[in-house]
């Protein structure tokens, strides 16, 4: 696909029909509803010092406070306005302040797997899928202290997928992770393992940036393994922006929308099941330090890694990782710095927690 950059509109979404990519069942299935009623009736313990401290934010701030109130009280209302018919799941009640708080204590020790053969890949956003949904919750969640405290309390998360905790998925042969239907999907053998018996690997994390058991010259380099996407929703104007002030001057100092003006666009989307590490596209040298912008949990406002090479063959090349929900941990390698030299095929970084999408932009070619 080749636009003017400035045209282009990248698709941070997969789409309306799975808007999360194969990471979660669709919203309002038995599934979802069981997930988050295993949350909300899990045994409450002593909420987390990240949890917590969004808990006594919300305590001492009178405005959000209510607003934190009038998102239970919508979910509520949308719940009861939506009734499923007898004889199915209830709705994910998050009836009170407390009863979120709660459900994020104890979604913070919860790896992605699978509730009745579906699977449950972004447990926070699962527990929320209804609450954010209405105006107020994703207010809430916008608010710029939430935000923040939210993003503190993912990165509490990311270090629980880091840890031997997080492969309860991987313990049991032919359960969860290790079920013959699921390990098709991501294709078992392929990959090196920490050992050679059950859990496999020594956390989630280890399992999703797996490498391969035989790389081996026969497998052609690329940005990662997925599916190409559309091009809609975001405008590269957009990701190519940061609050971040010395990010920003970056950007700016790199005209790097000028740079890219014209160029070829091309976006995959990371599934559940595909590799999660990025290799560089072409031979060439880094052009900055490669950053991460951050972003929201809920909204248009993604995490986004930028890495740009100035390449030998194809002037340069603009990489960007999009993070999504709470999979927005992005990884560049330590050898990805201004000056570098890189080879094609060589490592850049990868997604841990898992990644939504991956895009190149191609600077235009020269006239003639």
């Amino acid at each position: 696909m080749t636009t003017a950059l400035h045209d282009a509109q990248f698709d941070i979404h997969p789409g309306a029909d799975d808007p999360h990519g194969g990471w979660l069942p669709r919203y309002g299935s038995a599934a979802m509803r069981t997930y988050v009623g295993r949350v909300l009736g899990a045994e409450r313990t002593a909420l987390a010092p990240s949890v917590q401290a969004l808990a006594t934010y919300i305590e001492r701030t009178e405005a959000v406070r209510r607003l934190a109130d009038a998102a239970c009280a919508a979910n509520l209302a949308t719940i009861d306005q939506h009734a499923p018919q007898a004889g199915s799941v209830a709705g994910a009640r998050i009836g009170d302040v407390g009863a979120l708080l709660h459900g994020l204590n104890t979604v913070l020790t919860h790896a992605p797997g699978f509730v009745d053969g579906e699977l449950i890949g972004l447990p926070f956003s699962a527990f929320l899928a209804e609450f954010g949904s209405t105006a107020r919750g994703a207010a809430l969640f916008r608010q710029p202290t939430v935000s923040l405290l939210m993003s503190n309390i993912l990165t509490d998360w990311h270090a629980f997928l880091d840890s031997p905790a997080s492969n309860a998925g991987f313990r049991i042969e032919g359960e969860q992770w290790l079920a013959p239907d699921v390990k098709e999907r991501y294709r078992f053998a392929l990959w090196k393992k920490d050992a050679g018996k059950p859990p496999y690997w020594k956390s989630w994390n280890a399992f999703l940036t797996r490498t391969f058991e035989h790389p081996g010259p026969a497998r052609a380099p690329a940005p990662g393994d997925a599916r190409r996407s559309g091009d809609r929703h975001c405008a590269p104007a957009d990701l190519l922006a940061s609050s971040v002030p010395r990010q920003q001057a970056l950007i700016d100092d790199y005209r790097l929308l000028d740079l890219f003006e014209g160029g070829q666009v091309f976006q995959t989307n990371l599934g559940p099941y595909d590799f999660h590490r990025w290799w560089a596209p072409a031979d060439g040298e880094v052009l900055f330090d490669p950053f991460t912008i951050p972003g929201c949990f809920i909204g248009q406002d993604r995490a986004r890694g930028v890495i740009v090479i100035r390449t030998e063959d194809h002037g340069h090349v603009c990489c960007i990782a999009l993070g999504m929900s709470e999979v927005a941990s992005i990884a560049f390698d330590p050898g990805m710095r201004r000056g570098a030299r890189v080879r094609k095929g060589q490592e850049m970084g990868m997604f841990k927690g898992g990644g939504s999408s991956f895009a190149l932009v191609v600077e235009k070619p020269p006239a003639g």
